[in-house]
């Protein structure tokens, strides 16, 4: 047989065949939140019956886009390293809407200001994160936990006899809570910043810094690379960024009150780990993250539609964490 024919015959499918291979081998936890929504929606249709309606599968892609912008602070932090988790995203989105509808009151021109105390208050939230977690090294599970707590006293103090007034501009609201069409417009945002994460990560020094550092933390520091200002700026990403997610949440609600953010903080980590983000760090994968934000919501509408309601939902969501973390670490352990 000739070299040119072995190729163009049973050679050609070996090589396809292991190309193929590779593809899943290398993003099998991207496969494996793949094939669990798929599986989802399959017993959801079963079981429940107009569990994949036009109507039901947009809800279900806006609520999927509002947990993958929560697991992106997450993802930030987990790949850094250092067990790294921000348990005070939802209460620094929370703050950040408290405190910005009053500033925006319902008018376009004061979306600016709005966005500008967001960052503020999100990049100091962040910054004091940081600093007791990369130089005072402390562990990221308890300060998040206590600032979350303060945060929660803050608006629990601030709004204590009194309704919370103001209104998001109009074109939060037409970003966050409407649609072109059938498609909520949340998902076009949501598709651009996919765009720009996977840019970021795959194709620049900060996302091979954030790897770098997630993945050896020694070899990363013998190399030059400064470890604690990486895992610093990692929080004070994850708080800047929920912050700014604090107005999109005031943008769907169209009004701000004392716990909207609170509810997305559990799902945020565990659509993080199903995406298959390491929970060692220097491993992460943003499309795989929106997928696991994909799986728990129709978790969650499979859970409410055979009438589990939110107990069955929060039941829900801690046995998929616990089972997709012992498959993980069981996987990195035999590595």
């Amino acid at each position: 047989m000739s070299v040119k024919k072995w190729h163009s015959g049973r050679g050609a499918d070996v090589i396809n065949g292991n190309y193929a291979l590779n593809i899943f081998v290398n993003y099998k936890k991207f496969w494996v939140a793949f094939f669990l929504v798929i599986a989802l929606f399959i017993i959801g249709e079963i079981a429940v019956g107009n569990f994949l309606s036009l109507s039901q599968l947009f809800l279900m892609v806006k609520m999927s886009a509002l947990i993958a912008l929560f697991a992106l602070c997450q993802m930030a932090v987990m790949c850094v390293g250092g067990n790294g988790l921000d348990l005070s995203i939802g209460f620094t989105a929370t703050i950040t809407a408290v405190f910005t509808a009053g500033i925006m009151d319902g008018r376009n021109e004061n979306l600016l200001p709005a966005i500008i105390t967001a960052i503020a208050i999100g990049m100091v939230i962040g910054m004091v994160n940081g600093a007791l977690t990369a130089y005072v090294k402390l562990p990221p599970l308890i300060v998040t936990l206590a600032m979350s707590s303060i945060l929660q006293g803050i608006i629990n103090v601030y709004t204590a006899g009194k309704n919370i007034t103001g209104r998001p501009a109009p074109v939060l609201q037409l970003i966050a809570a409407k649609s072109t069409g059938m498609m909520p417009n949340i998902v076009f945002l949501l598709a651009v910043i996919l765009v720009v994460v996977m840019v970021i990560m795959n194709k620049t020094g900060c996302g091979r810094l954030m790897f770098g550092v997630g993945a050896n933390e020694r070899a990363a520091y013998l190399s030059g690379i400064n470890v604690r200002l990486v895992r610093f700026c990692a929080f004070v990403f994850s708080g800047i960024w929920a912050g700014l997610i604090g107005l999109l949440l005031l943008g769907n609600m169209g009004i701000a009150f004392k716990d909207m953010g609170s509810t997305y903080v559990m799902p945020s980590i565990a659509a993080a780990v199903v995406g298959g983000v390491s929970m060692g760090g220097g491993e992460g994968n943003y499309l795989g993250v929106i997928l696991g934000s994909f799986v728990l919501q129709s978790l969650t509408n499979l859970l409410v539609g055979l009438g589990w309601g939110d107990a069955g939902k929060w039941l829900g969501f801690g046995i998929v964490l616990f089972i997709m973390l012992v498959f993980y670490t069981r996987e990195k352990r035999t590595k």
